[in-house]
């Protein structure tokens, strides 16, 4: 490739480097593919893949951003790009619910990778793989063995993301099926107990009145009324103790989620999300 043609794909990589640090992905995703369109060598210019990768894992097309994660995996030897494509490649499998996956992914990325702040990363991400399926006491383990590994600031913050996910064992829990059961006794208390105030007084008020409906017709000897009403006053009975379980997964859900954010959170903060460069 002559040297008019390296300055254009230089000049090309300098405004798609610049569109990506303002958050322009789409048009970013473009000028990185017309780079490697250019160059018809996507293995000689990683960091570029690299980038339209991110790109499209950002814009929601996951099956792309896999697809060049993994040409850069099979094709590089190891080396640090290989290793920020296994980091990628994760992310992309995390965001896809495919966690096992992801964790031999941030394993293989600290495998390869020469550079240390690499290495915690996968690391370190990998140790956190456990929270999505809830294994706190798993995940807390790994994450302080990690920090009795690492004695400057890595080995802090693994110490104190060790700490938080510990408390996960410890949150706020409501059983759906008692709360199911008390929306059976007492129609709406189940919603009530896991803070859905709204949801309880309109089950309460529903299965109250369609009851009410219900005992009036029987008394005034209206067979047919009587049938749809009793249809519909056990389906509003129904949906009262279902919706008090369900109130107890949502705000079960809700807690997890809660630690979740603050774990990623916190992770963002400090050393970012270490897919990319």
């Amino acid at each position: 490739m002559g040297f008019a043609a390296l300055a254009f794909l230089a000049l090309l990589g300098s405004f798609a480097d610049r569109l990506y640090d303002q958050g322009d992905y789409s048009l970013a995703a473009l000028e990185y593919a017309r780079i490697l369109y250019e160059s018809s060598d996507t293995l000689g210019h990683p960091r570029e893949t690299l980038r339209l990768a991110r790109c499209r894992h950002l814009l929601g097309d996951a099956e792309t951003s896999l697809s060049l994660y993994s040409a850069l995996v099979q094709g590089l030897p190891d080396s640090d790009h290989r290793a920020m494509a296994l980091l990628g490649a994760g992310a992309v499998y995390a965001d896809l619910g495919l966690f096992s996956l992801s964790a031999q992914a941030y394993s293989d990325a600290a495998a390869t990778a020469s550079d240390s702040g690499l290495v915690f990363r996968g690391m370190l991400l990998e140790a956190l793989s456990p929270l999505h399926s809830f294994r706190w006491s798993e995940s807390s383990a790994e994450l302080s063995v990690l920090a009795g590994s690492w004695e400057d600031d890595r080995g802090a913050l693994a110490g104190e993301l060790s700490a938080l996910v510990e408390g996960g064992g410890d949150l706020p829990y409501r059983s759906p099926f008692w709360c199911g059961a008390a929306s059976a006794v007492v129609p709406g208390s189940g919603q009530l107990l896991c803070g859905h105030t709204a949801d309880g007084l309109i089950a309460f008020g529903m299965t109250a009145a369609t009851g009410a409906l219900l005992y009036l017709s029987i008394e005034e000897g209206n067979t047919s009324t009587s049938v749809l009403l009793g249809w519909l006053s056990l389906s509003f009975y129904g949906a009262n103790v279902y919706g008090g379980g369900r109130a107890a997964e949502y705000y079960n859900a809700y807690h997890r989620r809660q630690l979740l954010e603050e774990v990623y959170g916190r992770l963002e903060d400090r050393i970012g999300d270490g897919s990319v460069l």
